[in-house]
């Protein structure tokens, strides 16, 4: 893992209510266990979406009409 040191601005409002929300006590702990949950929560996101096209795409000729999308009826 490589870190680097890197200075923000931080609401801290914001920073207080994330560190409550968390159980957390320091800005570093904070951040990166908010960082942790986003970076989880977005490949969640991605898996979920990837599961729904897969199951839709699977089921998508019994939704369409496949004879009439290959004709010029498709058109009219």
């Amino acid at each position: 893992m490589t870190r680097r040191r890197t200075t923000i601005e931080i609401d801290q409002q914001l920073l207080a209510h994330a560190k409550a929300a968390l159980g957390s006590s320091t800005t570093r702990e904070t951040v990166e266990e908010a960082l942790r949950r986003t970076a989880a929560q977005a490949g969640d996101e991605a898996a979920r979406l990837q599961k729904a096209q897969s199951v839709y795409l699977d089921r998508l000729s019994s939704l369409v009409d496949l004879d009439v999308l290959g004709s010029d009826e498709m058109w009219r």
